[in-house]
């Protein structure tokens, strides 16, 4: 197996900065992706730094999918089944089964840092995660490394993903900055296909393979994928609007240029590919594994234009070159934001023109509200985040017709038509969120029963309304997360009502603090989704999924600059195990887990 050698060349732009130069606003607004500029410009709902609590990983996010990490499943593909709304995974391979890295986060202090986090999950699931940030002058270095592990729990399920990221952001003259990142993210999944006789899941005590039977021997995936970014900017022309103020006008031109590669390979055993399994797919008997790979040249060159801290505007091209000229594709781009008294409006739109794609396209508009409420002793702030979003698009991974040598997939589908609106209400002083999502597509394109895509003719509406909030002291805290959600279709597949509720006591002893709680996961009866192993992607199910609570126990100590925790997950799974994730896919008994994470400073 080969690797891809990356060569970085470039020299960058954007206002130099140095290190008694703070960047202001629009700097941001300008460097953030569309979905977080709204953090930009307001505070953050303490809600968003849970990770700073001492129960850290204990507690998760009570807007993650509820069983996430679940590398415990007894069908290592379950890496993150979608709870939660989410209709855009048109990728080619599943993001539910693979995760990447592809952005830096660096830190703005000068204070060197080091997290590492670990994690053990019985019998033998490890998680490690380290994050370092090194300001060096005016320079910036980040690096990080996650890997994930899960031996087998089932005859034949094994996982391992790794991701690996390093970059750093050089300031070379005052107008001249240079910014390069690596990425690397690499999965080895072995897994079984689930359980042929779902029945005996409520009476075995074990997963055996001569008591639970599964649907296939195995099914091997190796997905790797490495990626190199430099990004070249300049300020072209800066103007000083007055000599008292720190803000400027400015004309800056950049150059982002990427190389990567990217690799699927898929594995079947012959006893397997003529099973009852595969016995209503459409699949190639002749093949037993295949192999795809192709690398992909990026180049986006892109103007900007900021004035002061009010407008911003850029306009940019995207070129891809693969090596396979059925996937090259470009697309023209724009984004326009106004920033008056500290409310943002951001519009934003991309045309492609080459290929398949040709046509396809997409519109936003964001805005960032602060209402205030001023009363006799109380100035009540709410933060109101909107979007708007229009696309018409098909997606990418349909137009090579097949995926693999196993399974042939042409069709002549109409682009899918697209109107999102999506709102946020952050009250920071109630420490809540409440959030609001509609959708309605056309010519919706699903993966059936059988695992082949179609196009649904239906005018599709879904929606979700999902309320996070924590109340209580020092001493007992109550994080709330519950949500609610509806389709007009049942090609869509989401449980009506979902919810994780933390509840920690916190007190210390001889000076050590101490966290203990309980969390609370359920979602109401759904007819689910199942998985595939041979496509790597989720199909409509069968089975009902659902229904039965998950109970987890945990507690932890802080001690200087480390989280030391122990938590005992689905406590309650030898007095219901009739909780599946999906058809065939039941969740893994209740097993301890122990976890450390380090805070290193210099």
């Amino acid at each position: 197996m080969h690797h891809l050698f990356i060569i970085l060349i470039c020299v960058a732009f954007i206002k130099g900065y140095s290190s008694n130069e703070h960047r202001n606003d629009l700097d941001s607004i300008i460097r953030l992706p569309l979905d977080t500029v709204k953090h930009a410009v307001s505070k953050s709902n303490p809600l968003d730094f849970v990770d700073s609590t001492l129960v850290h990983i204990t507690l998760l996010d009570p807007e993650e999918d509820l069983f996430t990490p679940s590398f415990f499943a007894v069908n290592s593909g379950l890496y993150k089944f979608p709870i939660i709304l989410d209709v855009d995974d048109y990728g080619w391979v599943s993001k539910n089964v693979m995760v990447n890295h592809q952005e830096l986060f660096f830190e703005k202090d000068t204070t060197p840092r080091l997290t590492a986090e670990y994690d053990h999950g019985y019998p033998s699931t490890h998680w490690f995660n380290a994050v370092f940030n090194r300001n060096i002058g005016s320079s910036m270095l980040y690096s990080s490394f996650t890997r994930r592990a899960s031996e087998p729990l089932f005859d034949n399920t094994r996982a391992t993903r790794s991701n690996f990221s390093i970059g750093s952001h050089i300031p070379l003259r005052e107008h001249v900055n240079i910014t390069m990142s690596y990425f690397r993210n690499e999965a080895f999944i072995e897994e079984n296909g689930g359980i042929s006789n779902i029945d005996s899941i409520a009476t075995v005590e074990l997963f055996d393979a001569s008591t639970l039977l599964s649907n296939l021997t195995t099914a091997k995936n190796n997905i790797f994928n490495q990626k190199a970014v430099i990004l070249q900017e300049i300020t072209l022309q800066t103007w000083q609007k007055d000599s008292v103020l720190p803000n400027k006008s400015r004309l800056i031109f950049s150059l982002e240029s990427s190389i990567s590669e990217n690799r699927y390979s898929f594995e079947l055993n012959e006893a397997d590919i003529d099973g009852e399994f595969f016995s209503e797919a459409l699949l190639d008997t002749t093949q037993t594994f295949d192999s795809i790979g192709f690398k992909k040249i990026e180049i986006n060159p892109e103007l900007k234009f900021s004035s002061s801290l009010n407008k911003f505007f850029s306009i940019g091209l995207h070129k891809q070159q693969h090596d396979k000229a059925l996937l090259n594709n470009s697309f023209v781009y724009f984004k326009l934001s106004n920033l008056l008294k500290g409310k943002l409006f951001l519009i934003s739109g991309k045309y492609y023109f080459e290929n398949y794609w040709t046509g396809n396209y997409d519109l936003s508009l964001d805005t960032d509200w602060g209402l205030n409420n001023k009363r006799k002793k109380s100035n009540r702030k709410i933060n109101v985040f909107s979007q708007l979003n229009y696309k018409e698009q098909l997606p990418s991974y349909l137009f090579l017709n097949y995926f693999g040598n196993h399974f042939s997939w042409n069709n002549d589908f109409n682009p899918i038509q697209k109107l999102t609106f999506k709102t946020v209400f952050d009250f920071p002083n109630i420490v809540s969120k409440v959030d609001f999502n509609y959708q309605n597509i056309q010519n919706y394109i699903y993966l059936n029963d059988q695992s082949t895509p179609q196009q649904s003719p239906e005018n599709i509406h879904i929606g979700k309304v999902h309320l996070k909030n924590k109340i209580g002291n020092k001493w007992v805290s109550l994080y709330n997360g519950i949500g609610f959600q509806w389709a007009s279709s049942d090609v869509i597949r989401i449980p009506h009502l979902f919810c994780r509720n933390s509840l920690v006591f916190n007190f210390n002893y001889h000076h050590v603090p101490f966290s203990f709680g309980t969390t609370f996961n359920f979602f109401s009866k759904y007819k689910g989704l199942n998985y595939n192993p041979a496509i790597r992607h989720y199909h409509l199910g069968k089975q009902e999924v659902g229904g039965t609570p998950v109970i987890d126990w945990f507690m932890a100590a802080r001690l200087g600059p480390a989280d030391l925790y122990i938590k005992y997950d689905n406590s309650f799974y030898h007095f219901n195990r009739n909780l599946f994730l999906g058809e065939s896919y039941p969740i893994y008994k209740s097993y301890l887990r122990f976890g450390l994470k380090w805070n290193l400073l210099n």
